[in-house]
């Protein structure tokens, strides 16, 4: 985020005063202007209800806001874990052509195919090429910044074969096939988990809801109280919801594969 963290907490603050001054000034329209132009008029609690709900909202988009970076730190963390596998092996590709490493970085930051890992790559190479760094305190220095529990392990085992004097190539090339073969794992146990999401999904949003939909009104209609309004909730408000909250599911497995 392109930001300091003492700007984003004002900003924060700010939003939320923001938000209940706003929705404080709504509900205040609503309560003693609209309200009794319509007759309708409430009592003390429910008055200081309404009140206290401006505050309730401030303090609400306050936490959501200061979560906010860390749920944007999770997604590109998952995003940098999702394409480290074939950017190690453009890497080790890279590296058994002789490329040192700062020109490996260098390479890689160009490569939008990558995603995220790009943009891991331009923050080492703007630290050697910009800050006068050298690549091992850069790479250093992005550890402890990135994400990604993988990439900072890879980086973590790339400095100490840079240190100790070990072939980069072997290295890439094992790392490349540890985490293809990861990768792989992954999206077995991805199948395996979609596979039981359809059968749920089948049972309970396809045949569940159609045998509601004739059982019940079967049942109303036998014992003579038949109820049209459990029906319409049953279609426009049920069954709604049972395929987007399926979906939602299936949208967040999606993500890390």
């Amino acid at each position: 985020m392109q930001i300091r963290g003492g700007a984003y907490v004002s900003f924060v603050m700010l939003n939320s005063i923001l938000v209940t001054m706003a929705s404080f000034a709504v509900l205040s329209t609503l309560v003693f202007l609209i309200f009794p132009s319509v007759s309708i008029y409430l009592d003390i609690g429910l008055t200081a209800f309404f009140l206290i709900i401006p505050v309730l909202l401030g303090i609400l988009v306050y936490f959501i806001s200061l979560k906010l970076p860390s749920f944007r730190a999770k997604a590109r963390g998952k995003k940098i874990n999702l394409y480290l596998a074939y950017a190690l092996n453009f890497i080790s590709a890279m590296s058994s052509a002789g490329v040192t490493p700062t020109e490996i970085f260098k390479s890689l930051s160009k490569q939008d195919i990558y995603g995220e890992i790009k943009e891991e790559a331009s923050w080492i190479y703007r630290d050697v090429t910009l800050m006068g760094m050298d690549v091992i305190s850069s790479i250093r220095s992005n550890m402890e910044i990135t994400p990604s529990e993988k990439f900072k392990e890879f980086l973590q085992g790339l400095i100490v074969t840079v240190t100790s004097g070990g072939s980069l190539k072997t290295y890439f090339m094992n790392k490349a096939n540890q985490y293809m073969w990861e990768n792989r794992q992954e999206q077995k146990q991805l199948l395996e988990s979609l596979g039981i999401m359809a059968e749920s999904y089948v049972t309970a949003a396809v045949a569940g809801i159609l045998l509601l939909l004739i059982v019940i009104p079967l049942m109303m209609i036998i014992s003579g109280d038949f109820n049209s309004m459990f029906l319409y909730v049953l279609i426009f408000m049920v069954t709604p919801l049972v395929h987007i909250g399926f979906a939602v599911v299936i949208k967040s497995m999606s993500q890390g594969a």
